[in-house]
C-alpha cells in the first residue's frame, strides 16, 4: 500500500504534534489525534496490486481492520470520559450536561462505524482466503504447461482474480466467497472480455467460482446474450482440464 508524499508530510507533522501534546500532559487530545491519524492513513492508502492470489482483498481487509481499531480506541476514550464525567458530576450544570449528551451521541455513532468497518474487514479477509484456496487448486496445472496469473490488475476497473490458459482454452475466473448474484456473473463476463484483449486470445471463457452453495456439477448460465460457467472450487481443476470450447458465446 502507499500514500502520496504530501499526505506523508502532513501525517508526520500531525504525529509530532500529537507527541508534543502527550509529552505536555494533554494525554486525551494526543491519543485521539493519533487514532484519527491512523484512521485517515488507512482511509487514504492506495492498494499496490501484486500478482499474488488474495493480495488485494487481504490488504483491503488490513486497512479496514486498522480503521475499525482506530474507531474502537476512540470509542474507549469517549467511554472513559463519560465515566469520569459521571464521577465528577458533570451533569450538575448545563455545560456538563451538554458535554455528556454529546459524548453519548458520539459513542453511538462510533459504535455504528465500528461494526461497519469490522464487518468490512471480515468480508475482505474471507474473500482473500477464498482466492488463495482457488489458487491452490490451480497451481498444479503449471506442471502440465498451463499459464496461470493471479490478481491481474485492470486499469481503473479492479482486477481479474485468476487468468489461466492451457490445452483446453483460456479462462478468466472470478472468485466469490459467498452466494453469487447477477452482478457477479456480469463481472466474470466483463473480465473475460477484458482478458481476451489483454492477452490476445481468440476467446476467453468466463468462470464464476463460488465457495458457498456451489452447484453439484459445473453449470452454464446466461447473462444477457453471454454465458458464464458456475463452478465450485473442488470441481475447478478437473473441469478446466476436461473443458471443451464452444463458439456460441460472443465475448
Amino acid at each position: 500500500m502507499r500514500i502520496r508524499w504530501w499526505e506523508i508530510v502532513i501525517t508526520t507533522l500531525l504525529a509530532l504534534l500529537a507527541l508534543l501534546w502527550i509529552a505536555g500532559g494533554l494525554l486525551v487530545p494526543g491519543l485521539v489525534l493519533v487514532f484519527l491519524l491512523a484512521f485517515a492513513v488507512a482511509s487514504r492508502a492506495e492498494v499496490v496490486e501484486r500478482n499474488i492470489a488474495g493480495a488485494h482483498s487481504r490488504t483491503r481487509g488490513q486497512l479496514a481492520l486498522v480503521r475499525a481499531l482506530a474507531i474502537f480506541a476512540i470509542l474507549v476514550v469517549v467511554m472513559v470520559l463519560l465515566v469520569v464525567g459521571d464521577q465528577r458530576d458533570w451533569t450538575d450544570d448545563t455545560s456538563g450536561t451538554v458535554a455528556a449528551f454529546a459524548l453519548a451521541g458520539l459513542s453511538i455513532y462510533l459504535f455504528r462505524d465500528l461494526r461497519r468497518y469490522g464487518d468490512e474487514a471480515l468480508d475482505y479477509f474471507i474473500g482473500g482466503w477464498a482466492e488463495r484456496h482457488v489458487a491452490d487448486q490451480l497451481e498444479p496445472l503449471r506442471a502440465q504447461g498451463w499459464t496461470i496469473a493471479h490478481n491481474v490488475p485492470r486499469e481503473g476497473r479492479g482486477n481479474v482474480d485468476h487468468f489461466v490458459s492451457g490445452a483446453t482454452g483460456a479462462f478468466a475466473i472470478e472468485t466469490k466467497s459467498g452466494k453469487y448474484r447477477a452482478a457477479d456473473r456480469g463481472q466474470a463476463i466483463s473480465n473475460a472480455i477484458w482478458a481476451k484483449e489483454k492477452f490476445g486470445k481468440r476467446f476467453v471463457t468466463a468462470v464464476l467460482c463460488v465457495a458457498t452453495d456451489p452447484p453439484i456439477e459445473p453449470r452454464l448460465e446466461l447473462h444477457g446474450r453471454s454465458e458464464v460457467w458456475i463452478v465450485g472450487p473442488a470441481q475447478l481443476r478437473d473441469w478446466l482440464v476436461a473443458h471443451r470450447w464452444s463458439a456460441r458465446p460472443r465475448m
